[in-house]
């Protein structure tokens, strides 16, 4: 899932962040706040997220399930990703079109 990272806490092993989708149109669209668990166990998923904004992210189970969620995996996004993102589904909407 796409994410834009709110608050990193390190000491509880926990972030907020805000849950995104990308509209037909290249709109980023916030869907909904989440707070999840960070693993105990690796550190690369907190360095991956103290160094950005948004994020891909795995989760062990979905997120609609209101018990505890650890991130799995995490890969940074810079603004120029998100741009990529918003350009390959608008040209996948367009391409529909035709």
């Amino acid at each position: 899932m796409l994410v834009k990272i709110n608050e990193l806490n390190t000491l509880e092993h926990k972030v907020t962040v805000t849950q995104l989708d990308i509209d037909n149109y290249g709109s980023i669209v916030p869907l909904k706040d989440l707070e999840l668990d960070l693993p105990t166990d690796d550190d690369s998923i907190i360095q991956i997220l103290k160094n950005s904004s948004h994020a891909a992210i795995f989760t062990e189970k979905d997120v609609n399930d209101d018990t505890r969620n650890v991130i799995i995996l995490a890969n940074g996004m810079t603004h120029d990703d998100l741009n990529r993102e918003k350009d390959k589904i608008i040209r996948a909407v367009a391409d529909k079109k035709l």
